[in-house]
C-alpha cells in the first residue's frame, strides 16, 4: 500500500480508503450485515488501507459503532475521518431530507459540532478522532458563520479530541 500525508497533519494516509456509507446501513442502501462490515474493515487494516471515511449520518451513527467494534485493540493502526453538520435528533439548522422515518438538518453552529464530535467519539469507541470534516460548509445554513464553526473545530483540537 502506498501513503501520503495528509496536508500537514503529520499523518500518512493510505492513497485507498474504506468508505463506510453502506455499513451504517439506511434505506439507500438496503439490510445490512454487521459482522460483514467488521470483518470487511478490518480485513482493509490488514491490507494496509488505513484511512476509513465515515460520518454519524451513515446509519445514525452505526457505521461509526461498527468501526468501533472493528479497531477495537488496532486504533493506533487507523486515521478516522469522520464529519460534522448533519443533525436528526434537533429541527435546528436546515432542512435537508427526510428518510428511514427521520428529518435530517445541516447544522454547523458550535453547539452541534461539538455534540456531534462527542456522540462521534462515543460511537467510535475512542477518545480522538483523525479528521473531523464539516458537510456542505459552502452552503446552507448561511445563517452559521464559518468562524462559529471555526471556533468549536479549534475548542475540540485544543481538547485533543
Amino acid at each position: 500500500m502506498r501513503y501520503r500525508e495528509i496536508g500537514q497533519s503529520g499523518l500518512q494516509g493510505s492513497v485507498v480508503s474504506l468508505g463506510t456509507w453502506a455499513a451504517g446501513g439506511d434505506a439507500s442502501w438496503g439490510g445490512r450485515d454487521d459482522a460483514h462490515a467488521i470483518e470487511a474493515i478490518q480485513a482493509a487494516l490488514d491490507a494496509g488501507i488505513n484511512w476509513i471515511d465515515t460520518a454519524p449520518a451513515y446509519g445514525l451513527g452505526h457505521s461509526e459503532q461498527l468501526i468501533g467494534q472493528a479497531i477495537r485493540g488496532r486504533r493506533s493502526e487507523a486515521i478516522i475521518a469522520t464529519k460534522c453538520g448533519i443533525v436528526w435528533d434537533t429541527d435546528e439548522g436546515s432542512f435537508l431530507i427526510e428518510r428511514d422515518g427521520k428529518r435530517f438538518y445541516r447544522n454547523l453552529s458550535k453547539k452541534a459540532v461539538i455534540s456531534g464530535a462527542e456522540q462521534s467519539l462515543k460511537d467510535l469507541g475512542t477518545d480522538y478522532i483523525d479528521l473531523f470534516i464539516t458537510h456542505w460548509q459552502a452552503i446552507e445554513p448561511f445563517q452559521t458563520p464559518i468562524s462559529e464553526t471555526m471556533e468549536a473545530l479549534l475548542e475540540l483540537k485544543q481538547a485533543g479530541k
